[in-house]
């Protein structure tokens, strides 16, 4: 188990920089292409990126049906061997004793009431790459519209009618005012709709997180809080990770 955990993480690591690089040659010859120019160098270096990143995202594919929670979130719609892998591979369940100490290792545990920032000078308190795929995997639960995005839905209405309740006045982003800098802001008892979007969305991805935590914690024989921690969202009961499958 800790091999194919190690070799996971490596491949990821490998899948992540081989796209980062890939990017940035596609982008080279879209330029050069713009320009009516072509680079022989560039397109068969593209080409053996691709062949690279296919052969690194087919390993995990097959590693990732090894994992521990796989019998899990492989029945959860959205939920692929890609996005999947680059959440898990970061995560050493084994030093996340509690749901909270994950959301806090993701950057998803509020500070003061307010999501964590970077300062400059300063180590950043979470896991940045692990926050960037978590919402990447939350996009994509959602484009899958299956039952995390009915959660999402019901999230989104409830932060509607709260914010509505304390008087806020619901706007598009492009209703917003702009700074000195040309940065739209939220005024004084305004909100955008994007701003709840986000909201819904961050409380969607730590509902995921939690479940992950709860079966993985349970298939590697773990302890587990109890009440578990899920219900910190905010819900009276408990919401079992198994009534979340779709399939």
């Amino acid at each position: 188990m800790e091999e194919r955990r190690d070799a996971l993480a490596t491949l990821v690591d490998a899948a992540l920089a081989i796209e980062k690089l890939r990017v940035a040659v596609q982008l080279r010859q879209s330029h050069l292409a713009r320009q009516g120019r072509k680079d022989p160098e560039t397109d068969e270096l593209l080409r053996r990126l691709k062949d690279m990143e296919e052969y690194a995202d087919g390993r995990v594919s097959d590693l990732i049906k090894h994992h521990p929670a796989y019998p899990w979130f492989s029945r959860v719609k959205g939920v692929g061997a890609e996005n999947i892998a680059k959440v898990v591979a970061a995560i050493d369940i084994h030093k996340a004793p509690t749901i909270s100490s994950l959301w806090k290792f993701s950057g998803r545990a509020p500070e003061d009431g307010h999501a964590p920032k970077r300062t400059r000078g300063e180590k950043l308190p979470y896991n940045s790459r692990l926050r960037a795929m978590t919402w990447r995997l939350g996009t994509s639960l959602l484009r899958a519209r299956g039952k995390f995005y009915q959660k999402y839905l019901s999230y989104k209405d409830a932060y509607y009618q709260r914010f509505l309740n304390q008087g806020y006045r619901i706007v598009p982003a492009s209703a917003l005012p702009r700074d000195r800098n040309g940065r739209r802001y939220e005024a004084e008892g305004v909100i955008s709709e994007g701003h709840i979007h986000n909201l819904a969305l961050n409380k969607m991805i730590k509902l995921f997180e939690a479940c992950l935590w709860l079966v993985w914690r349970e298939a590697e024989g773990l302890p587990l809080t109890r009440p578990y921690a899920i219900d910190k969202l905010g819900h009276n009961s408990f919401i079992d990770p198994w009534e979340m499958v779709d399939r």
